[in-house]
């Protein structure tokens, strides 16, 4: 299953350059279940300006966890419970409860989805300026 959302990703930025990258990296923030090292690999094989290609994917990657924190807002617990595990769900709740909202930085270096915390964020109504600020890669 992961390997099918790899290769599409892979797909979409081979045929949409910048803009699949830019897709790729709203969806990876709250949804789309890819590593974001697919995002920067495909995107320099396609002999991008690296630089170019981690700017597009940052700017994707923050409005996606935007995305994520409005589903959690609106969604609430229900909404994390139907997308995630309750183990998972109890582990972030831990790290909001001991780092607020730097635990939303800590997730990049976490093996739990990235996309749990955007959401979560919300769901805890963290200040959405914060939010935003430590959800730059």
């Amino acid at each position: 299953m992961m390997e099918y959302f790899e290769n599409t990703a892979k797909g979409l930025i081979e045929s949409s350059g910048l803009t699949g990258i830019f897709i790729v990296a709203v969806l990876e923030s709250f949804i789309f279940p890819v590593p974001t090292a697919i995002i920067i690999t495909a995107g320099t094989a396609l002999k991008l300006d690296p630089l170019v290609v981690v700017i597009v994917a940052t700017v994707g990657s923050v409005i996606g966890a935007v995305i994520g924190y409005v589903i959690g807002l609106k969604g609430g617990r229900p909404a994390l419970i139907w997308l995630f595990d309750e183990k998972k769900i109890k582990k972030v709740d831990r790290l909001f409860e001991k780092y607020g909202v730097y635990a939303v930085g800590i997730a990049a270096f976490s093996p739990l989805p990235f996309k749990l915390f955007t959401i979560s964020a919300g769901v805890a109504r963290m200040n959405i300026v914060a939010f935003i600020l430590v959800s730059i890669p």
